[in-house]
């Protein structure tokens, strides 16, 4: 598999050692020569130029690429590389980094993925500093599913698998419990502060919310709330 990283930053330098780590080829464009020359023991291309630069892009092989991450601090040129990659070149997987939350929304509706550093950063900061409640929640697909991450409060221990099941609406595929990774059966008995891991469809989180004392908040973005379930905030 090969990659292009635009943006030779700490989020560019550190993206670029992960993928190398995952056998991924790696090329990384920046106009900065001392951010390259600070990225050590990189075993890919490393090029210096302008990531919106047609002649640029080819030199790095863009036409092999199968991602292309834009992660430079210029929300514009993330933007407008990512267009070239997706629109010009047909790389089927494109990413790139905002800082605006409503830039989001604007770069989705393009085809776009996006990661908003803004809002990742308060999420990370509300869920720390909010331990205690700890349901978090990721949009699957098309939204018709949401995964939840799951904190079990003391008023469900005790309780099976079973009695937070809701037949063909919500199912619970594994349970952490301490740092033991279990895959339970029906008859799996929960404990609090055990973490449970499920999905549920979109259009059963309101029986969800009714049958297991759960309110899920910000049913449109579903990502960054998190709560606690059998458990007094």
């Amino acid at each position: 598999m090969n990659a292009i990283i635009l943006g030779c930053g700490r989020i560019g330098a550190l993206l670029a050692r992960k993928m190398e780590d995952e056998g991924i080829n790696v090329v990384i464009i920046d106009g900065n020569p001392d951010l390259l020359s600070n990225l050590k023991d990189f075993k890919g291309k490393a090029i210096l130029g302008n990531g919106v630069d047609i002649d640029v892009l080819r030199a790095a092989k863009i036409e092999d690429a199968d991602i292309f991450a834009a992660v430079t601090n210029r929300e514009n040129t993330n933007l407008m590389a990512a267009q070239i990659a997706k629109g010009i070149f047909g790389v089927k997987r494109v990413a790139c980094i905002v800082h605006d939350p409503r830039r989001a929304s604007i770069y989705s509706d393009l085809g776009l993925d996006t990661v908003c550093i803004t809002t990742v950063g308060a999420n990370l900061i509300a869920n720390s500093l909010m331990e205690s409640k700890t349901v978090k929640k990721y949009q699957l697909g098309d939204g018709s599913g949401v995964a939840l991450e799951i904190k079990i409060g003391k008023e469900l221990d005790g309780k099976k698998i079973t009695d937070l099941e809701l037949e063909g609406g919500f199912k619970i595929a594994s349970v952490i419990r301490g740092l033991k990774v279990i895959i339970p059966d029906n008859d799996f008995t929960l404990k609090a502060d055990d973490h449970i891991f499920g999905v549920v469809l979109t259009d059963r989180i309101i029986d969800l919310e009714k049958k297991v004392g759960i309110k899920i908040k910000n049913r449109k973005e579903l990502k960054g709330e998190i709560s606690t379930i059998g458990g007094a905030e």
